[in-house]
Parts: C-alpha cells; sequence; structure tokens
C-alpha cells in the first residue's frame, strides 16, 4: 500500500452514526461518473436524505482523510514510453514516463517527462509485457548490474517503433510530494469503479433494503487503504433455524482498484448452536452462492470495472433479494450441522484442510490452528462449536484474509461431512 490503512471495527451503532446523501457527494469520484450517479439516484434533489446504515458516517469520514492525503489520476501513454530507470528490492522499480500529454499534469510537474515509483504489481505488468519480469529480478538479486543494463536498452530499442498504447493509474501522495504508479490498465473499456464509487452504491442499496425490510444494518469491520476496501455490514436480525440453530447475516464488500478483479459482494454467517444455557458461536464463509441446485457458486454479486453505470445501478437492485435467496440457501445448509453424527470426525477433516492448505497468507497460521485442532477430542456438536471458536482467536484481528480462509474452509466441512 502507497497510504497507511484505515482499520475501524465496531460492535454496535447509534443514529448519529448514519450519513446523508450530501456527505456521500464530498466522495472523489471521477466528475462524469458522479454527475451520472446524481442522475440515476437523484442525489441532488435528496441531498438531505439519510442513509440508516450504521457507522457509515465514520466510514465515509474515513474515506475523505484519505482522499485529502493523495490525488489519483491516469493518463494515457504509448508503451514505448514508459522506460525503465532502476530495479529495487521487493518489486519496486523507477520507470521514466515520457511525452506526457496530460495537461494539468504537465503544469504541475513543469514538463513532459516524470520519474515515478511503482507499487503493488505495476513493475511486473510493464517488465512483463516483454516476459521479462522474471529475469530482470534475477539479475538485480545477483548484482548483474550489467545485465540490468542490457535490459534497459533492450527495451527502449525494442519499443522503438512501438504504438501499443495503455492506460497509466498514478497517485500523488501529498506529504511526500511524489507519484508512484499503482497499475497499468488497458485503455479499451475500462472503467474506474473505485472505492468510492463501490461504497455510495452500496450504501444506497443498502438502505433501500433496511426501509423495505424492517431491518437494521451497521458496518462492523472497514479495513480501506488508497487501493482497496473491504466492509462487512451486519444485518441485526437472527433468525431461528431450529431450537438449537440461529443464524445472522453479514454483506461483504470488496472491491480492488488495482487488480482487474470485478466488484464484488458475498455474504458471512454467525452461526450460533444453543444446548440447554449454554451457547457458542462461529463464523462461516461460503465461498459463493448456487443461481440453481446444478449450478457452481458464485459470488453472491459482482459488477466488472467495465460497462455503463445504469448496468451497475440494475444488478446493485438486485441486492436485497440476492439476500434473502443467499440467506436461505445457507440456512439450508446450516441445519444439517446439528444433526453431525461424527464431530471428532469432522474437527480431523478440518484440521487437514489446514495441514495442506496452501494460501500463502495463511502459512503463519498453519502450525497453531493445526495443533489447536488436535490438541483435544470432541463428543458433540457443542464441544466442536467451543473448539472452533477458539480457533477464531488466534488470528490477528486485522488480518480479514486469512480469517474469511479459515471461514471457508470451517464452511465447506461442516456442510459437506455429516
Amino acid at each position: 500500500m502507497i497510504l497507511e490503512k484505515k482499520e475501524l471495527y465496531f460492535r454496535d451503532f447509534d443514529t448519529q452514526s448514519f450519513v446523508k446523501v450530501n456527505k456521500l457527494l464530498d466522495l472523489e469520484i471521477k466528475e462524469g461518473y458522479k454527475e451520472e450517479l446524481k442522475n440515476l439516484y437523484s442525489l441532488e434533489e435528496n441531498r438531505e436524505q439519510i442513509l440508516k446504515i450504521g457507522n457509515a458516517k465514520n466510514v465515509v469520514n474515513a474515506l475523505l482523510e484519505l482522499d485529502s492525503s493523495c490525488e489519483k489520476l491516469d493518463i494515457e501513454s504509448k508503451i514505448r514510453n514508459v522506460q525503465l530507470k532502476k530495479l529495487f528490492e521487493k518489486e519496486v522499480a523507477v520507470f521514466e514516463i515520457l511525452e506526457i500529454a496530460d495537461e494539468n499534469l504537465m503544469n504541475r510537474i513543469g514538463g513532459d517527462i516524470l520519474d515515478v515509483e511503482t507499487a503493488y504489481s505495476a513493475k511486473h505488468d510493464i517488465l512483463d509485457y516483454y516476459s521479462l519480469s522474471k529475469f530482470a529480478n534475477y539479475c538485480r538479486d545477483l548484482d548483474y548490474e550489467d545485465l540490468v543494463e542490457v535490459i534497459k536498452n533492450y527495451l527502449k530499442v525494442k519499443n522503438e517503433f512501438n504504438e501499443d498504447e495503455c492506460s497509466l493509474r498514478l497517485l500523488y501522495h501529498n506529504e511526500q510530494d511524489k507519484y508512484y504508479l499503482r497499475a497499468v490498465t488497458s485503455k479499451d473499456g475500462y472503467r474506474d469503479y473505485g472505492i468510492n464509487f463501490s461504497v455510495l452504491v452500496a450504501l444506497i442499496a443498502l438502505n433501500k433494503y433496511v426501509e423495505d425490510n424492517n431491518e437494521e444494518i451497521f458496518i462492523n469491520t472497514c479495513v480501506v487503504d488508497d487501493s482497496t476496501v473491504y466492509i462487512s455490514f451486519q444485518l441485526t436480525n437472527s433468525i431461528a433455524l431450529n431450537e438449537n440453530l440461529s443464524l445472522r447475516f453479514s454483506l461483504i464488500l470488496e472491491n480492488d482498484e488495482i487488480k482487474r478483479n470485478a466488484v464484488s459482494f458475498n455474504g458471512m454467517f454467525t452461526l450460533t448452536f444453543r444446548d440447554n444455557n449454554r451457547e457458542s458461536e462461529i463464523f462461516l464463509k461460503p465461498k459463493g452462492m448456487k443461481s440453481d441446485e446444478n449450478s457452481f457458486v458464485s459470488d453472491l454479486l459482482t459488477y466488472k470495472h467495465s460497462g455503463g453505470i445504469e448496468n451497475v445501478k440494475e444488478k446493485i437492485e438486485k441486492l436485497p433479494e440476492l439476500i434473502k435467496e443467499y440467506i436461505e440457501q445457507v440456512g439450508n445448509d446450516a441445519k444439517k450441522i446439528v444433526d453431525i453424527e461424527n464431530p471428532n470426525d469432522v474437527k480431523t477433516l478440518i484440521a487437514n484442510k489446514v495441514k495442506y492448505s496452501k494460501k500463502p497468507e495463511f502459512k503463519i497460521y498453519k502450525e497453531k490452528v493445526f495443533n489447536k485442532l488436535m490438541s483435544i477430542n470432541v463428543d458433540n456438536v457443542f464441544a466442536l462449536f467451543e473448539l472452533l471458536r477458539n480457533v477464531e482467536d488466534l488470528f490477528e484481528h486485522t488480518d480479514v484474509i486469512s480469517k474469511d480462509f479459515w471461514r471457508t474452509k470451517l464452511y465447506e466441512s461442516l456442510t459437506e461431512k455429516k
């Protein structure tokens, strides 16, 4: 990341944490997109409308603070005008951008040439255009400076008549007075549906869900930086599945401005098991939902960084109905958990999934999670829930990637093993 990430966690909310539409309109969104959103959602006419999503104001304030720390801009360039200057460790390089034509940028830098340090996968994206990324790293790591110079000169000669075009995604860090190259994207069809855009349309859609379903929703987790956002929207209503089990739903919004992935919405579930006067709860995250009995699982809802904003609006308007279907689908699976006949076998199945997992981010937890699971035997479902709940405490609070991976493995194991 270029800017320090913001991490917000909440257990509850109050009405003072709701947000007005006019506050949303302060967010940095590409001007053409913002005008379209205003027209499609009648935002100007409803500037004083309150969106009743708990803690939304805190999240919007965090986004505004990030906006004030940097400026994001996209410029068009030819590949031959992006030239390697220096390779550093950890996928960092400096490139020289030549023949800049963006007038605003030229006025700021006083010319048409800019040196930029890469972030994220930008270095790889450019060098891999020529299938040179791995070889360049090899030369750098072995201090083969002469070969690095050969690569630089090769790229200049190779590119001399290259008319291929691209879009360069830059970020200007206000405090550092420095430009970064975040990504290289195609000029054709790419739409910058960034973090602020995705949060705005999600809040509008979920406010409609609140109004139509007599439901309360609040944000319990938000992790955001200059290029990625992860937000968990908690629905407060608990759904009884049977006398032992109840379910609560959280909607997960994820958007990565750098990767080519679509903006995605998925679900996470809090499953509470009651046994006499005791209760225990665990978190489950299915890989996705099925559109029908025979289909493969997919994200609850996605929209790509392409196509028109009206198409995004049409998709987002389906979110309330999709949430209902998803809760029903997972509820049917969850009911089977109480009938698990061999909980210790299920525990062992989970332990083996952990042992043989290949998720890089999960690697640091594998041994202690496996050892915790194998430390005791469980002879009933409640004991299994308690053990799994204790495993959850092993993860760093802010490590949403590893926790979500763990919760997905739980869902698979608990619903496939009876």
